[in-house]
């Protein structure tokens, strides 16, 4: 998202092109596969074992009560394992060397997105090259792309939308799309996504109320925690709401469920302070700062792959304070960006901190710091 922040701050327009690949898991070549784990550099006994997990499987075809003979099958890694989405990064890595350096690239699985950030037409002319070149790698590795199920997401003021093709047929424009489970948006306000989260959270609120008949307040509350909030707080550091009518929101969701709940087992009704205090639980909102916080340790601490001098500036003034911040340029549509947002709340922490060089003890450590002084 950050790409995207920046080109929009510089007064780009974006085109990005979520790519879709037939059956994608299933029609990998276990071959191909093959040579390209050999040309990853694996090898020896670690080589021996993927290999005897993707080959020499079979299958056989069920129609009514009959069944077929054995066929073996040459291509697929395994669904629902956990070697299965490793197995297709490694087949599908090379396809970004295929790709002209100007054209952002990210792969997850077989999640593909191809985008560029342009100000006139000769520029998004590269980005039809490269989908030239995805069609002409899918089909060296023996992969399908379904046309039908691309899609063009526009992002820009006065983004002219220029008409993409894969395989001769046009990429259709979309609005919002699901990237990596958040809805982005044209106008990347993240708004679909928030209200699809709400929508679904009271939805299960209401069906743990009407179907769990258990009255253990304790047991209520990790249900809450495994269901709702751990759906209410993904990627946060992505959508964070900026509007206080998104804030309140989603509050109110667990404000409901605990009164709900402080119903169902038949206990006085308390204030909401005091039902968070009972329930051992703390407000969305601080959450989702104590979230930031300990992401952003990670990334300065170098506790990520990410270089942490792209993201963050370092205050020139050392001796005030260690890791102070400082903020980059912004305006209204890039403001909530998490490497803007979090800039403010990370610079009006004490500087006990900022010793920690562990991430779970600086967790807790916010968690414990009174978060009302973080503004």
């Amino acid at each position: 998202m950050d790409d995207l922040y920046n080109a929009i701050q510089d007064g780009y327009n974006i085109d990005i092109i979520y790519i879709d690949f037939a059956k994608a898991f299933d029609t990998v070549p276990i071959n191909i596969l093959l040579d390209k784990i050999e040309n990853a550099g694996i090898g020896g006994k670690v080589y021996t074992f993927i290999k005897n997990f993707v080959s020499g499987r079979n299958f056989k075809i069920k129609i009514g009560d009959q069944l077929s003979q054995n066929y073996e099958t040459f291509s697929g890694v395994p669904q629902g394992s956990v070697l299965g989405p490793l197995l297709f990064l490694i087949f599908i890595n090379d396809l970004s060397n295929e790709i002209p350096e100007n054209i952002g690239v990210k792969l997850y699985a077989d999640d593909v997105k191809l985008y560029i950030a342009h100000k006139n037409g000769i520029e998004r002319d590269q980005l039809n090259k490269a989908l030239f070149k995805l069609e002409k790698w899918t089909e060296d590795n023996g992969l399908e792309i379904s046309p039908n199920k691309c899609y063009v997401l526009y992002l820009g003021k006065n983004n002219m939308k220029k008409e993409y093709s894969i395989h001769g047929l046009k990429v259709q424009e979309t609005e919002c799309i699901r990237d990596l489970g958040v809805l982005i948006d044209s106008k990347i306000s993240f708004n679909n996504h928030i209200n699809m989260i709400i929508k679904n959270a009271y939805l299960k609120s209401f069906q743990i109320i009407r179907i769990i008949k258990s009255r253990d307040l304790n047991l209520l509350v990790n249900i809450y925690k495994t269901y709702i909030r751990s759906q209410l707080e993904y990627a946060t550091e992505v959508w964070n709401p900026q509007m206080k009518y998104q804030i309140d929101k989603i509050e109110k969701i667990q404000k409901l469920f605990t009164k709900n709940i402080y119903k169902k087992c038949g206990l006085v009704k308390f204030p909401y302070e005091e039902r968070l205090i009972a329930c051992k639980l703390e407000k969305l909102i601080d959450r989702r700062k104590v979230a930031d916080l300990s992401t952003a340790f990670k990334i300065i601490k170098g506790f990520t792959s990410l270089n942490s001098q792209k993201y963050f500036n370092l205050s020139n003034r050392p001796l005030r304070r260690p890791l102070l911040l400082r903020t980059k340029k912004f305006t209204n549509r890039t403001k909530n960006n998490f490497f803007h947002r979090v800039v403010n709340n990370w610079n009006n922490l004490p500087n006990e901190p900022f010793k920690i060089n562990d991430p779970k003890k600086f967790r807790n450590f916010i968690k414990q710091y009174s978060i009302d002084k973080v503004k």
